[in-house]
């Protein structure tokens, strides 16, 4: 893959998440300061996940990655799956009245 072509990675996050600015906007900023921390030449896109989707993250262009770079790029997805908490079961049990916070 040439240093000039981004990565293009796509968040499929929860609806209700998504609809709400005071979350969606810090988090979409989370990401891409840890892109540009990382140096890492990607573009970032947020997408409500389908009716009973788990949330994602998708690398949409991975035919310009040649197969010594796949191995990073896994990398990367993994790493953003695990700081932001995509797909690694925050949203279960989200109703539960035990887990709300008082502010």
């Amino acid at each position: 893959m040439s240093k000039d072509t981004p990565l293009i990675l796509v968040f499929y996050l929860d609806r209700e998440m998504m609809s709400n600015k005071d979350i969606i906007v810090p988090f979409s900023e989370s990401v891409d300061r840890l892109l540009v921390q990382r140096n890492i030449n990607a573009i970032a896109f947020f997408l409500p996940a389908g009716e009973g989707e788990s949330e994602r993250i998708d690398c949409i262009n991975p035919v310009y990655i040649q197969d010594d770079q796949k191995e990073k790029v896994d990398k990367i997805l993994n790493d953003l799956k695990i700081n932001f908490d995509i797909g690694q079961g925050a949203e279960k049990d989200i109703d539960n009245p035990k887990n709300e916070i008082d502010l």
